[in-house]
């Protein structure tokens, strides 16, 4: 146990670009895949990767080796792993498989609770090929293949219809291929049969005017893909999948000031801004810039994906050979590193999972398979519930679940952490042929699931859950905010310390095992915020960089297990206490060695009770409270204590009276029986005198 928990911990510290440098080890100089020894496996590890030890990489080699030997697997049909010796596929499924306690972490709880079905009244006569949500206005919006729109609210009823203009084509020969909400910038993009993608304006006067043309693409786009970076709106992709087989990459760098450049004038009977693809190409628009690659091609593409935990783009196709491709992007360059994964008869959807990192495809062979994104040669398991093809694949991100549709019309949920099929939907869709166009779309924050079967529209919602939802599986102990990260910071009595986004509440890291089996009582950040303190049962003080890295290791309990209250770090020092009368004092020029011994604290035991908090305001002034509801303050810089606060024994501490809210300041010492009340924590207050402040704040509980 002891040896998984410490090959946990360095897989917790990885990140993508580690990834890629271990998978970059098993490929020989001619980029064929290879196996490696223990002892090449840590010399490679360690000087292309580093973030770990020799010692810790050679517990990964064997927990691998042993894992593989157990269950018998030949994972790479091209290297088949000789004794003692290991492949790249064998160690992501290692990864992924052995150390995935995030699949275990948060349960997928019970089987989906259906509403009975509602068929919608549909504007649409032919068959419907995007539904989007609106979050700026809370509707739906949908097109069909003949260009209708039609906009619903949140209780689904039809409050809108339009029509779209596209003046390159008749009405008649208008066929609409896909459509994506540009939310950043309040646009929709829809690709046509005519080779040619238009940008509709949601805000402006005009019902969806049409505000750019981008035109002459070579094959037909079939399938688009929209994201932006949160943090920096202007920097948009828009991803693009045609019947050529090739996945054209357009990257926006100001798209919030305008998408494309007017290089071409505007004609009286068409306003809109003309885009020629063959500008695109050749660099024109200093706006944005273009990448791409054709490695499904004859195949169309049927679904095209970004994955900006990944930094890759995502397709999938009928093709055999290229069912599903994996472009890297390369740092610093426009090209892309592509990856092919192969089926038997192709794949018609995908979806990724992002906490899980596994990638969902819909078989042709009626199959569903997940996928490592870093192993290609096979999949990591088969899903087999459906008797027909696989039409559609959706995760339900805040759980460990994915939606599938076959178009023999059976909708299975399944339990990805256990790989079995939780329920099974069948006998209430309309009847539609089995060619019929196909969508389903997966509100999750309502727990709607919108299906579409040509131009029938079916909506089904499940019960609302009556259970607490937890961050933690296990209690939380600590929480802060990190301003610099706008992250939210939180520790748990299991040793775990999650990474939450303030903005939307998503869980961005996790550390794991943090004091082996020692629970988290306390945490600190330095003045800088890249540096996170935390006190474990275990009598020690960790800090760690926010990579997961273990810097310094603190013997505040100087070998035992003591209870840790309150870590303070102050310029020159950090101070730990909480089980003794004396504070323990560890200097900052004595942080050399991973290992730090504390310091002696000159003004001695001055507390009769154990110190439990701390507060300081400078240039030099420390208070401290104990749990026998003494305040002492301090000179830091001297380490004597100036003067002692403690509460008169006849008054009520929930009724202050005089000047000093209840309090008498003395030098000497009175009898221990005058105070009864912990005081747990202490704040200076600003604009009052450090005093006054300090005894202000004397917790009664």
């Amino acid at each position: 146990m002891g040896t998984m928990m410490e090959v946990a911990q360095l897989e917790s510290r990885l990140n993508v670009e580690d990834y890629k440098k271990l998978q970059g080890l098993f490929l020989d100089s001619s980029g064929a895949s290879r196996s490696l020894s223990r002892d090449e496996f840590v010399d490679r590890a360690c000087s292309s990767v580093g973030r770990g030890s020799r010692e810790e990489y050679g517990l990964l080699f064997d927990c691998v080796a042993v894992t593989e030997g157990q269950r018998g697997l030949i994972l790479d049909s091209d290297a088949v792993r000789e004794r003692g010796r290991v492949a790249w596929t064998g160690l992501c499924a290692f990864l992924t498989l052995e150390l995935s306690e995030k699949l275990k972490s948060s349960g997928t709880g019970p089987a989906p609770r259906w509403k009975p079905p509602r068929s919608l009244a549909c504007p649409h006569r032919d068959p419907v090929r995007k539904v989007l949500y609106l979050q700026s206005s809370a509707q739906y919006l949908t097109v069909s293949q003949g260009g209708s729109l039609g906009l619903r609210d949140e209780d689904m009823s039809l409050v809108h219809t339009r029509r779209l203009q596209n003046s390159t084509v008749t009405a008649k020969d208008l066929w609409v291929t896909d459509m994506v909400l540009l939310h950043n910038v309040q646009k929709i993009a829809v690709s046509f049969t005519s080779k040619e993608l238009c940008f509709y304006d949601l805000l402006s006067k005009q019902d969806f005017s049409c505000k750019y043309k981008l035109q002459g693409l070579k094959f037909t786009p079939w399938c688009l893909d929209y994201w932006a970076d949160p943090s920096l709106p202007d920097q948009a992709v828009l991803t693009i999948g045609d019947t050529g087989g090739q996945v054209t990459v357009l990257c926006f760098n100001s798209a919030q000031i305008s998408l494309f450049e007017r290089l071409v004038p505007r004609t009286d009977s068409d306003p809109a801004d003309v885009v020629l693809w063959e500008d695109l190409v050749k660099g024109k628009h200093c706006s944005c810039y273009i990448m791409s690659h054709q490695a499904h091609e004859p195949a169309w593409v049927r679904r095209v994906r970004y994955l900006p935990s990944l930094e890759a783009f995502a397709s999938c196709s009928t093709g055999p050979q290229s069912s599903m491709v994996i472009s890297w992007r390369e740092k610093d360059s426009r090209r892309l590193r592509v990856s092919s994964f192969s089926t038997q008869r192709g794949v018609l959807d995908m979806d990724h999972h992002r906490e899980l990192n596994v990638i969902a495809t819909a078989g042709v062979d009626h199959a569903v398979l997940l996928w490592n994104p870093y192993a290609s040669s096979r999949p990591l398991c088969v899903l087999s519930a459906h008797a027909g093809p696989v039409a559609a694949v959706r995760f339900v991100q805040t759980k460990q679940q994915l939606l599938s549709f076959s178009k023999d019309k059976v909708l299975c949920v399944w339990d990805v952490c256990n790989r079995r099929c939780e329920h099974r939907l069948t006998g209430v869709f309309p009847d539609a042929r089995d060619d019929a166009h196909t969508l389903l779309f997966l509100h999750e924050e309502r727990r709607r699931v919108l299906l579409s079967f040509n131009s029938l529209l079916l909506l089904l919602e499940t019960t609302e859950e009556e259970k607490t939802i937890s961050s933690h599986p296990h209690p939380a102990t600590c929480v802060l905010y990190n301003s610099l990260f706008r992250q939210v910071v939180s520790s748990d009595s299991a040793s775990s310390v999650i990474c939450w986004l303030a903005d939307t509440g998503q869980k961005v890291k996790q550390f794991r095992r943090c004091h082996g089996n020692a629970g988290i009582s306390t945490m600190a950040l330095d003045g800088t915020q890249t540096r996170l303190f935390t006190a474990g049962s275990d009598g020690e003080v960790k800090v760690w960089d926010f990579n997961g890295r273990c810097l310094h290791t603190m013997n505040a309990g100087l070998g035992r297990a003591v209870a840790i209250t309150q870590v303070l770090l102050l310029k020159r020092s950090i101070l730990v206490m909480g089980w003794d009368r004396i504070l323990t004092v560890f200097h900052l020029h004595s942080f050399s060695q991973p290992s730090v011994e504390p310091s002696e604290w000159s003004g001695g035991a001055q507390h009769r009770g154990h110190v439990l908090c701390a507060a300081f305001q400078p240039p030099q002034t420390l208070a401290t409270g104990s749990d026998d509801g003494e305040i002492i303050v301090w000179n830091n810089s001297t380490e004597k204590a100036l003067r002692r606060l403690r509460l008169h024994a006849e008054h009520d501490c929930t009724k202050p009276q005089g000047n000093y809210l209840g309090f008498q300041s003395s030098s000497t010492d009175t009898d221990e029986s005058e105070s009864r009340h912990a005081v747990t924590r202490l704040l200076f207050i600003p604009g009052r005198t450090s005093v006054a402040a300090a005894a202000a704040l004397l917790y009664c509980p």
